[in-house]
């Protein structure tokens, strides 16, 4: 995936993030499939783990950098879950996108060497490029989710 492609998908996510500003509350704490996360949990999930790859990933993307490992998947996602029920819907959704615009400033700043950059999360060894499309694959699952849940087709 290049750049370009990379940047679509953030504004892409972007226009699916603000229609779900629309939803009403119903629909914004429905199950995304029996007994699953609500769609606010799913959206909360995506925001705690973007502030993560912001804060403990991006700025130590160097070539050969050894980083640790994630945290606790489970711990993340379930801190998401309680910080859903938490917060509005306005709250959670307007940091995410916020959260976003540093994807879209470190995108701004990325070409194709800074792509091929290599280091290792624990012992996976992968270059940014691979990291952000990993990611990229993430939010296109949930967003999948999210619309299948709500009746819809995925917001272009």
């Amino acid at each position: 995936m290049n750049v370009e492609q990379m940047k679509q998908h953030y504004r892409d996510f972007d226009q699916w993030a603000g229609s779900l500003k629309e939803l009403q509350d119903g629909e914004w704490h429905k199950p995304i499939s029996e007994g699953k996360w609500s769609v606010a949990a799913v959206v909360a999930h995506l925001l705690l783990w973007d502030q993560y790859s912001l804060a403990e990933r991006f700025p130590f993307f160097k070539e050969g950098a050894e980083l640790p490992s994630y945290p606790d998947f489970q711990n993340v996602n379930d801190r998401a879950r309680e910080y859903a029920e938490m917060v509005s819907k306005e709250q959670v959704l307007d940091e995410l996108l916020e959260t976003r615009r540093g994807y879209h400033e470190l995108l701004e700043q990325t070409n194709r060497e800074k792509l091929a950059v290599s280091f290792k999360i624990s012992t996976h060894s992968l270059t940014v490029e691979e990291y952000i499309t990993d990611f990229i694959q993430h939010d296109l699952h949930h967003q999948k989710q999210v619309d299948e849940a709500l009746g819809r087709s995925l917001v272009k």
